[in-house]
């Protein structure tokens, strides 16, 4: 897996921001007591390339979970419609599945994501589909 760094930019640029595409998993690992949450992984069914023909596996695994939201009532997030986002604050990364309509092109600071994570460190890797 690659370490992601705010100077790889938006990475998901290189995948279309996620719009429209899959959520496969995620997954939570609560195994280390001495912390709320270790580790996530969440593995996106997309596109390479902005609306691409091939379809592949985008896993992020995070280190160090600070924070997540997964739900806002009964909202499905299966279909990531209003794309993807990762952003960097206080050396946290976010992954935001839930940026809004218009989360993308022209971020409102104000927005609280409901389905987000948020961590100390990020690794991702593309993953071809068998």
């Amino acid at each position: 897996m690659t370490r992601l760094t705010p100077e790889d930019g938006d990475l998901l640029v290189r995948y279309g921001h996620l719009y429209d595409d899959v959520i496969h998993s995620v997954r939570m690992d609560f195994s280390d007591q001495t912390r709320p949450v270790s580790s996530a992984e969440v593995v996106i069914y997309g596109r390479k390339g902005e609306n691409g023909p091939e379809w592949i596996y985008l896993r992020f695994r995070f280190i160090e979970v600070k924070a997540f939201q997964f739900v806002d009532g009964n909202i499905s997030y299966q279909v990531l419609s209003d794309g993807g986002r990762i952003r960097w604050k206080d050396g946290l990364v976010t992954l935001d599945l839930d940026p809004g309509p218009d989360g993308i092109d022209n971020p409102d600071p104000d927005y609280v994501s409901s389905f987000f994570i948020t961590a100390k460190a990020c690794e991702w890797e593309e993953e071809a589909i068998p």
